[in-house]
This record gives structure tokens, C-alpha cells and sequence, in this order.
């Protein structure tokens, strides 16, 4: 059985917390932060949705334009399990390209 590890869920509430910081800043899209799951609604009414699965220590995306991520922190970032990309390169690579949002985080 995996054991949930305090660190691991400690640094996603701090990257979750500082994606909805920079998203606030920018003004133009609504967001839910529960402290658990974080929720980005877009004005065409798709969301992203980022939030810590205990159970694997790691992040979930789910993306309206290129589904499912998981991410396992490593070497001081939130490391794609699939491909070779972090979180934020995919969250800023989206924003900017299918939304025209510049994100800075």
C-alpha cells in the first residue's frame, strides 16, 4: 500500500496555490481552489483541472486540449510520467497558444 507522502502533498498545494495566484493576476479566467483541486474555467465553458493524487504522491492534469497528465515531482519540478515535459511548460504552451494568455510562473 502507498503511503501519501506530507512533502510531496505539501509542494503540489504550493504549485497549485501559485498556478492560481499567477491565473488571478491575469484577470480574465475564473478559478476554484478548494486547497484540494484546482479548477480553471475557460469562457467557452471547458476547464482544466490540476489536482494531487495522494495515493501516487504525484499531480493530475486533465487539459481540454490535451487530456490526462500525471506528473511526479522530481529534481525540483513536477516531471510528466509520459513524455519528457513539465507542468508548467504544458500549462504556459497551452495558455499561450490555444488561448492567447501569456502566464508567468
Amino acid at each position: 500500500m502507498e503511503v501519501i507522502s506530507p512533502s510531496y502533498q505539501a509542494q503540489a498545494y504550493k504549485t497549485m496555490e501559485f498556478i492560481a495566484d499567477a491565473i488571478e493576476t491575469q484577470g480574465e479566467l475564473e478559478i476554484d481552489y478548494d486547497g484540494k483541486a484546482l479548477q480553471i474555467h475557460l469562457s467557452d465553458g471547458r476547464q482544466y483541472l490540476i489536482n494531487f493524487h495522494g495515493i501516487t504522491n504525484q499531480l493530475w492534469l486533465s487539459s481540454p486540449f490535451s487530456g490526462a497528465h500525471h506528473f511526479d515531482y522530481k529534481e525540483g519540478d513536477w516531471q510528466s510520467t509520459r513524455m519528457d515535459i513539465n507542468l508548467s511548460t504544458i500549462l504556459k504552451t497551452e495558455f499561450q497558444n490555444q488561448l492567447g494568455y501569456r502566464l508567468d510562473f
